[in-house]
């Protein structure tokens, strides 16, 4: 309800035989604004593409809703996750 209720959304990512082997959240902050947050793939199904396709679905979902940017915060030493947001269009602002 914390996401859902003020205009995010979750999704899910599951297996052709119905196991849920990721997720994102997109947090509303009001006036088209999202937050991707709490992605995560299991360790089994990493490297399948499903991070990717989560990424991309997330951002649909966001314009579906009513969105016009969309943004997230990671950590700099995590290389494969700024490898995918990069992939799929994220732009790196540091912090000052």
């Amino acid at each position: 309800g914390e996401i859902v209720n003020p205009g995010g959304d979750v999704l899910l990512a599951y297996t052709g035989d119905g196991e849920a082997v990721g997720c994102v959240a997109l947090l509303s902050y009001g006036d088209g604004i999202f937050e991707l947050s709490k992605m995560g793939v299991t360790p089994r199904a990493q490297g399948a593409g499903i991070g990717r396709r989560l990424v991309g679905a997330a951002v649909a979902r966001a314009v579906e809703l009513g969105g016009r940017r969309v943004f997230l915060g990671t950590n700099s030493r995590l290389a494969p996750a700024l490898h995918l947001y990069e992939a799929a269009g994220f732009h790196r602002i540091t912090r000052d």
